[in-house]
């Protein structure tokens, strides 16, 4: 498998008690390659699952916190959102495995939407060091700086059918 660059899917199945589970899982041709190694294979996914639910479980921290009624200055929060994610695709960028659209599985498995995703980020990229951020900003203004303000469902149909 050297050299192979292989898309991993991460699925819910179900355990023999009942209860679900997530299972990182590959196209089954990978097995039919000459240089298929199945202890190699199971190794490796291990090591995959390991890095993506812990991935799931800072990530579901890190909500509650940012959902949070008591929770004040939050900013850092959505900015820590975006690196855990940012730093997740640089690292499996450069593995044999990587997750096919991060998103998706983010939104199932974390519980939030695309757009939140994308925005926290986003929000990362544009600002790669947490010393700059102000504090004192919301994350709402910081998304108004790079987006130019939100930009609601109703205006998008709006112009569509414009």
């Amino acid at each position: 498998m050297n050299n192979l660059k292989v898309a991993i899917k991460i699925q819910k199945v179900k355990k023999p008690d009942g209860t679900e589970t997530l299972k990182a899982t590959v196209p089954m041709g990978i097995m039919f390659e000459k240089t298929f190694n199945g202890k190699l294979l199971e190794e490796e996914l291990g090591k995959f699952e390991k890095k993506y639910f812990s991935l799931v479980e800072s990530l579901k921290d890190i909500l509650k916190s940012i959902r949070s009624k008591t929770q004040k200055n939050k900013v850092l929060l959505y900015w820590n959102f975006g690196d855990k994610i940012y730093n997740f695709e640089r690292a499996t960028d450069k593995e044999t495995f990587f997750l096919e659209n991060v998103t998706k599985h983010l939104v199932r498995d974390v519980g939030v939407s695309d757009k939140m995703i994308r925005r926290c980020r986003r929000f990362r990229t544009l600002y790669p060091n947490a010393v700059d951020i102000d504090k004192e900003r919301s994350f709402d203004s910081y998304v108004r700086t790079f987006e130019g303000g939100y930009i609601s469902q109703k205006r998008i149909k709006k112009e569509m059918r414009e």
